[in-house]
């Protein structure tokens, strides 16, 4: 007689089943575990390398580019790069003094410092522009607003006028920047041969000399014929009116020496010069 077989019930087919759950419940936290540490690992590598390539730059151009805008001596530049590499840090307070530094240690009327991208500055200097030269204490500079500075070579020539009959005695102070100030008296002598001097390339004078005196005012001699004229004090416009009409005369004559007198009783007074 054969063995009968035994009927499954409904429950046997479920064991294994619930094994697989068992396994389930646990195996979804180590999934998660395990993301989080991959996340955190490659989040630490990723800020890790922006760590790194941010002090690579930040070593590489730690200050921006210093860029001279205008030809300058080679000397000065050098000072001013010497300068710029001395300032702990660069924002507007220690540019600004580093400025004023450069300003006065070159003996400049000016200095930009302009920003034109992050990692650059541009520097334009502006130094100052003689006019003419006066005999003070010793030949000095004198720019065309009225401003002496420098030194002019006792024994070089120079194309600019030289002024003379100021009080040589009277004190001079030096600022900072390489100016001078020096007293009321020879100031008003200096602007006024300034404005002389400026009236007169209007109508195409240019002196060589000028010589101040208290009773007479302002003469000198002019260039090309090496005219002497009396110019005498201010107002100068109607004196160099006459003077273009007197020097077209002259030059038509052939005359290359001569005396001219503007300031004579409000005539002109010309007096031939025999060389």
């Amino acid at each position: 007689m054969s063995k009968r077989r035994k009927k499954k019930g409904l429950l046997a087919d479920q064991k294994p089943k619930r094994r697989w759950v068992f396994l389930a419940r646990f195996a979804k936290p180590v999934l998660l575990l395990l993301a989080a540490a991959l996340v955190i690992f490659l989040g630490f590598r990723i800020s890790s390398n922006l760590h790194i390539s941010l002090s690579s730059l930040q070593k590489q151009d730690e200050r921006p580019q210093l860029s001279p805008i205008d030809a300058i001596e080679p000397s000065e530049e050098d000072k001013i790069r010497i300068s710029y590499r001395k300032q702990d840090q660069v924002d507007a307070s220690s540019m600004r003094s580093m400025a004023v530094q450069i300003q006065e240690g070159l003996g400049l009327r000016k200095i930009d410092l302009i920003q034109t991208t992050p990692y650059k500055i541009m520097i334009a200097s502006h130094p100052f522009v003689p006019t003419f030269v006066a005999e003070l204490d010793s030949l000095r500079y004198v720019s065309e607003d009225g401003i002496i500075f420098g030194r002019a070579p006792e024994s070089e020539s120079s194309n600019l006028p030289l002024l003379r009959g100021l009080d040589r005695k009277a004190p001079m102070n030096k600022n900072n920047n390489g100016t001078f100030v020096t007293s009321s008296g020879n100031q008003r002598i200096i602007e006024e041969a300034l404005l002389a001097v400026r009236i007169g390339q209007t109508h195409q004078v240019h002196f060589r000399t000028l010589q101040y005196d208290d009773f007479r005012g302002l003469s000198g001699e002019i260039l090309d014929p090496p005219y002497r004229v009396i110019l005498g004090f201010k107002p100068f416009e109607s004196k160099y009116l006459k003077l273009d009409k007197i020097l077209g005369t002259l030059r038509q004559r052939g005359i290359t020496s001569a005396s001219i007198e503007l300031d004579y009783k409000g005539k002109a007074f010309v007096k031939e010069s025999v060389l």
